[in-house]
């Protein structure tokens, strides 16, 4: 039960950023992702790992994932990378208890 909710304080530490990105692809919605998504999404993109504390090769990748979700369509009214930064952080190893 302990490492239960050990896992459940560490999954909601990430949800800011899925939370973020999901704002921001709802902010993107219609032909305005399609043109300014992609950009939008490399800034907030290397922005989030530089503050996960990410290699330059980690920030590379997460902010051209980030720059594809905000510019694919019919992703807006999904919560994805919420739900993928969740479940990433939920099945993950519990923290040492110190």
């Amino acid at each position: 039960m302990k490492n239960t909710l050990l896992k459940f304080y560490r999954m909601l530490g990430p949800l800011g950023g899925g939370i973020l990105l999901d704002t921001l692809d709802l902010a993107t919605f219609g032909p305005f992702g399609i043109y300014f998504g992609w950009f939008i999404g490399l800034i907030v993109g290397w922005w989030m790992a530089s503050i996960y504390q990410f290699g330059t090769v980690g920030k590379f990748v997460f902010a051209s994932l980030a720059a594809i979700y905000l510019t694919l369509p019919m992703t807006e009214f999904v919560p994805i990378a919420t739900l993928v930064s969740a479940i990433s952080r939920f099945r993950g190893a519990p923290p040492d208890p110190a």
